[in-house]
């Protein structure tokens, strides 16, 4: 079978690594069966994470009623790390030598209890490397890749969250540096599979910068850019999933930026706090939305919005 194909099905995806295409299908239902709720949040003032803070710093509402949540230490949940990389044709010249070096970077930060999994993609998916403590093994399965094909990332994003499915705590990276041109899912549907997902997901996304945007930009646009510099919709698009998943949207210009926002992106998760609680009051399935604040104190708090609870068996 070839290997570099198409991922759809999360049963099948848990038996092989790969599955011929399919058609089009209705948006992904995951399993959600949730008694116990762990959220990612990070918390910080100017930019700077604020240390130190304990689960009384902490209110927590699920679907409006107030929660009894309790910090879970960081090292007790190792993390299950899935690198989900463009290597569409786009990528020549120094973008794709840089995002190798952006992954080993990553990928050293990672402690030695943390898995990681690489996934590959163009217009087709391809998973190089299955989920492993061995960080060799995945860098070499990175310094492997080479560019080729188009792009199909939200399909990719899909796959990722699907095999993040297996247990753990999940943390997703995507990179890529175009339009997904080739994906049979849309916005919404990866949106949805996200929000019944429990993995944590941060977009990278290689972005020309406002000056080489102008360069190329027609001359009726160039008197726009100064006050309404534009944001093309795969941009969006980026920043919204990465919301939706309680992440953040990095951009990228250069090979040192796509480096920094990779050590950045490790940085973060060595100082998130892990909420825990079990939901209590209110129905107990579909949509739940997570609201977190701090008590008594000033700071930007970000975590995913929300958690889906499927009907029990």
């Amino acid at each position: 079978m070839n290997g570099r194909a198409r991922w759809f099905g999360i049963t099948a995806l848990a038996v092989t690594p790969a599955v011929p295409r399919a058609p089009a299908q209705a948006p992904p239902v995951f399993r959600a069966s949730v008694e116990a709720v762990y959220v990612d949040v990070f918390v910080s003032r100017g930019g700077e994470p604020i240390p130190g803070l304990h689960a009384s710093d902490f209110e927590v509402k699920d679907n409006g009623v107030r929660q009894a949540a309790e910090l879970v230490a960081a090292e007790s949940r190792p993390l299950r790390a899935v690198l989900v990389f463009d290597t569409s044709s786009s990528l020549t010249g120094e973008r794709l030598p840089a995002l190798k070096a952006a992954g080993r970077a990553f990928l050293n930060a990672l402690r030695p209890d943390d898995e990681a999994a690489l996934v590959g993609f163009s217009e087709e998916i391809a998973w190089l490397a299955p989920p492993t403590t061995d960080k060799v093994a995945v860098r070499d399965a990175l310094d492997q890749l080479e560019p080729e094909g188009a792009t199909s990332a939200f399909d990719a994003l899909y796959a990722a969250l699907a095999l993040s499915e297996a247990g753990g705590q999940s943390l997703i990276v995507l990179f890529t540096d175009g339009e997904d041109n080739t994906s049979f899912l849309d916005e919404k549907q990866l949106t949805t599979a996200i929000e019944r997902s429990n993995a944590l997901v941060h977009t990278v996304v290689w972005q020309q910068s406002l000056a080489a945007s102008l360069a190329t930009a027609p001359a009726s646009l160039e008197r726009f850019a100064p006050t309404a510099p534009l944001d093309p919709d795969h941009i969006r698009a980026m920043r919204h999933i990465a919301e939706a998943a309680g992440g953040r949207f990095w951009s990228a210009d250069s090979p040192e930026r796509l480096r920094r926002a990779f050590a950045d992106i490790a940085d973060v998760m060595g100082h998130r706090y892990i909420l825990r609680y079990e939901p209590q009051g209110g129905r107990r399935e579909g949509w739940h939305r997570i609201e977190i604040k701090l008590r008594g104190r000033k700071g930007d708090v970000q975590a995913r919005q929300g958690y889906w609870m499927a009907p029990r068996p």
